[in-house]
C-alpha cells in the first residue's frame, strides 16, 4: 500500500498523482454535465425567486386599497430600520477604530468589538483590552522565565581543555562566575 504514497517536504504521506487521458467525446460529456448542473441550479434559484414574486403579488391582490397602502408602508418602515441599523453600525464601526486606536490595539480587531448599541461596544472594547494586555503580559513573562544563553560559551556548553585554554581574560571570568564546576574541572 505504501508502494503508491510518496513523502511531501514535510513528511506526510501524500497520494502519488496519476494522470488521466481524456477523449474529445469524454471532455465534452463532462463539460456538458457541468453546464447542466448549473444551469438547473440557476432555474430553481430562479422559479423560487418568481414564486415569492408570484405569491406577493397573489397576496397585494387580495388586498383592498387600504391594506395595500400599509403593507407598502409596512416594507417601507422595514427597509428604513435596517438602512438606519446599518447606518448605526457604519457609525459604531468608525467610533470603535478611534477608540482601539486612542488604546494602541489593532484596527484589524475592529469586527469583534462593533455593536448595535454604544454600551456593548464599550463592554466589547474594554473586554478585548483586557484580554489583550493579559495575553501580551503572559507572553512576556514566559519568554522571560526562559533562560538566558551564556556569553561566550558554546550553545552544546561543552568546552575541552584546548577551548578553555584560548579563552580571553574576560570569558573566563565569564565562566568561572557562571560555571565555576567546569571552571575548576577545566583549570
Amino acid at each position: 500500500m505504501d508502494e503508491n504514497k510518496e513523502v511531501n517536504e514535510a513528511g506526510t504521506p501524500e497520494e502519488e498523482v496519476t494522470e488521466k487521458t481524456y477523449t474529445q467525446s469524454e471532455l465534452d460529456a463532462l463539460l456538458q454535465a457541468e453546464t447542466d448542473r448549473r444551469v438547473t441550479a440557476a432555474l430553481k434559484k430562479a422559479e423560487k425567486k418568481n414564486a415569492e414574486k408570484l405569491r406577493e403579488a397573489q397576496k397585494l391582490a387580495q388586498m383592498n386599497e387600504t391594506e395595500k397602502y400599509e403593507y407598502e408602508l409596512q416594507q417601507r418602515e422595514a427597509a428604513i430600520a435596517e438602512k438606519e441599523r446599518e447606518l448605526a453600525l457604519a457609525e459604531n464601526k468608525a467610533e470603535a477604530s478611534k477608540i482601539l486606536a486612542e488604546k494602541g490595539i489593532s484596527l484589524q480587531l475592529i469586527d469583534f468589538v462593533v455593536a448595535e448599541s454604544a454600551e456593548d461596544m464599550k463592554a466589547n472594547i474594554d473586554l478585548l483590552e483586557k484580554a489583550f494586555k493579559q495575553s501580551v503580559k503572559d507572553e512576556v513573562n514566559k519568554r522571560l522565565a526562559g533562560t538566558a544563553p551564556k556569553k561566550g560559551l558554546p550553545l552544546d556548553k561543552t568546552i575541552t581543555r584546548e577551548d578553555f585554554m584560548k579563552m580571553s581574560v574576560d570569558e573566563l571570568t565569564d565562566l568561572k562566575k557562571n560555571n565555576p564546576e567546569l571552571y575548576n574541572s577545566l583549570k
